[in-house]
């Protein structure tokens, strides 16, 4: 990628843990989309250069994700200064995570989303929740993540959902808004019933007293309501922006959106594709 490439054929691509997508690109116009299913702990080393040359068929490539070998940058920092990494062949460009100290935290692909909502919606200042297997809330101001703040919460509630008592929250696609409500209020309000609320609807599952969707609905209900009581200091009077898959984004924006929290909906693959187009621009104009 150099200086002369603004309208070459080039690949971005997002190695988020589960799948790994791609963007063929001419500039900054899409020709084309590719997606591959991964395992969910993500690529690592060989792997990774494998996914890539399925995903890119040889063409330059700006990467996200975990495994790649760039050193995640400490906050404060500002996602759209991050300078991308080359890597050992010099056609790949891996863009770096961020990390932070204390408390300890870990991002990866979520930073390219942050810096693409950041370029898209320039001197926007507010908190960035990025829901999914592992959720961030990132307090932004002026362009630079402050601090950012990580739960296990997915994961906490795919572990859950796969265990023999609470197979029910596992079961189907179905969903309950009232029975989500209920379960949220009760794990922000009083937050040492959280286990208590989980045997709950254990047992009222083998009792057959739950509907469609309720269990799901009453699990994610619990996990969420302790999660935002936890980071009520990131988006407690603030403007909050969503970036994720819409079926890990949609309980938060509703829980936000019962705590008056103004809530913006961002879309996931295009806030990506934007952080690493706009990196893609910075390797360009350093060339």
């Amino acid at each position: 990628m150099t200086a002369g490439s603004d309208s070459a054929a080039w690949c971005a691509v997002d190695l988020t843990p589960g799948r790994a997508r791609a963007w063929h690109l001419l500039g900054e116009t899409v020709t084309g989309t590719r997606q591959i299913e991964m395992p969910d702990e993500g690529p690592g080393g060989q792997s990774a250069v494998d996914l890539l040359r399925r995903l890119c068929d040889g063409m330059p490539a700006m990467v996200c994700g975990p495994g790649l070998g760039a050193a995640a940058v400490a906050v404060p920092a500002k996602p759209g200064m991050i300078v991308p990494v080359p890597l050992a062949d010099g056609l790949v460009h891996a863009l770096p995570g961020l990390r932070q100290d204390s408390p300890p935290a870990l991002m990866d692909a979520d930073a390219a989303r942050i810096a693409g909502f950041l370029a898209l919606n320039p001197r926007w200042d507010g908190v960035i929740c990025l829901p999914g297997q592992v959720t961030h809330w990132a307090q932004i101001s002026a362009d630079e993540v402050v601090s950012f703040q990580s739960f296990l919460t997915g994961e906490t509630a795919t572990a859950l959902a796969a265990a023999p008592s609470l197979r029910a929250a596992g079961a189907g696609e179905g969903w309950d808004n009232a029975a989500f409500g209920a379960a949220l209020e009760t794990a922000m309000s009083r937050p040492e019933r959280l286990a208590a609320g989980l045997a709950a609807i254990a047992a009222e599952a083998v009792l057959d007293r739950l509907g469609p969707g309720q269990a799901r609905a009453r699990l994610y209900g619990l996990l969420t309501g302790a999660e935002l009581t936890a980071a009520r200091p990131y988006w407690l009077g603030q403007q909050v922006a969503l970036i994720g898959p819409d079926a890990a984004a949609r309980p938060y924006a509703e829980a936000l959106q019962r705590q008056g929290v103004p809530t913006t909906l961002a879309d996931e693959a295009r806030m990506t594709l934007a952080g690493l187009v706009a990196a893609r621009r910075r390797i360009a104009g350093a060339g």
